[in-house]
């Protein structure tokens, strides 16, 4: 099995990648979410794992944009509890630091720490926790700091100046698998959908009675803009359906004159993995 990630060996895409596909995985390194669709889209790998939304970061945006652009359908989602580390060359104090590196999420998780312990240190903007972690190695400056994994620490040669630095210790990743072609799987109980309403007052309500009437759980309720539409707007949902039952409810969005794409029915994630 080939699954593309965006970031390198070590980055938290692939620890859960490592989860979902085990083994026999061959992985498929991209620099960014849109190259893990091209990549899919080139059929250099099978599936794509990107993320979705965070705990504590909140959703990822591009990616709702990314899975509506491409329409590969979603048959898998995984849940990581992520552990960020400050990490550094051997024999780096905190007053050393006079520069922090890292993905933007991963900065934004561990804000409350950065304002406390490095309110002063330049934080810097990176394409993902691993390849920060190897610029550490690579630029071999001992003011200059990551926040990684301990698995990307362990492989660039680096150490844990300080473990668990994230904002809160219930800091979970959740990601979405998709694959060109890929069928629901046996056992499926959760779903992910898009929804265009009309654009009048109580559309939005009326859309989500629906789901209500049929007794289905919304987990997710997610706007973002449609192009070329100014102030107009599509809705990600997941819900907790998928078969008959679900598609029941989708006819009768559609009755409602609802624009009603479905992303995917999946198996909701029940193990939370640790990084």
């Amino acid at each position: 099995m080939r699954i593309a990630i965006q970031g390198e060996i070590g980055s938290f895409h692939h620890l859960a990648a490592q989860h979902w596909g085990g083994d026999n995985t061959e992985y498929v390194i991209c620099v960014s979410f849109a190259k893990v669709f091209d990549a899919l889209a080139a059929g250099k790998a099978d599936q794509g794992l990107v993320a979705i939304e965070n705990s504590l970061y909140g959703s990822i945006n591009s990616t709702y944009d990314l899975i509506d652009k491409y329409s590969y359908p979603v048959i898998g989602e995984i849940s990581e509890r992520i552990h960020q580390h400050l990490v550094t060359l051997d024999g780096t104090t905190l007053a050393d630091i006079k520069t922090v590196v890292s993905h933007p999420v991963a900065l934004g998780q561990c804000s409350d720490f950065l304002d406390s312990k490095l309110p002063s240190a330049e934080r810097i903007e990176y394409r993902d926790t691993a390849a920060a972690a190897q610029y550490i190695k690579k630029t071999n400056d001992p003011q200059v700091a990551a926040i990684a994994s301990s698995t990307a620490a362990e492989l660039a040669g680096l150490s844990v100046l300080q473990s668990n630095i994230e904002n809160d210790p219930r800091n979970y990743t959740r990601f979405m698998v998709v694959q060109p072609g890929g069928q629901k799987p046996e056992g499926a109980n959760k779903a992910s959908l898009m929804l265009r309403t009309s654009h009048n007052p109580g559309a939005l309500y009326t859309a989500l009675g629906v789901f209500a009437e049929a007794g289905i759980n919304l987990t997710k309720l997610q706007s973002r803009p449609i192009p070329g539409k100014v102030w107009h707007y599509r809705f990600y949902i997941d819900a907790d359906a998928a078969g008959a039952g679900l598609h029941a409810v989708i006819g009768k969005l559609k009755n409602q004159g609802c624009d009603v794409t479905l992303l995917g029915e999946y198996i909701a994630a029940t193990t939370e993995y640790e990084d």
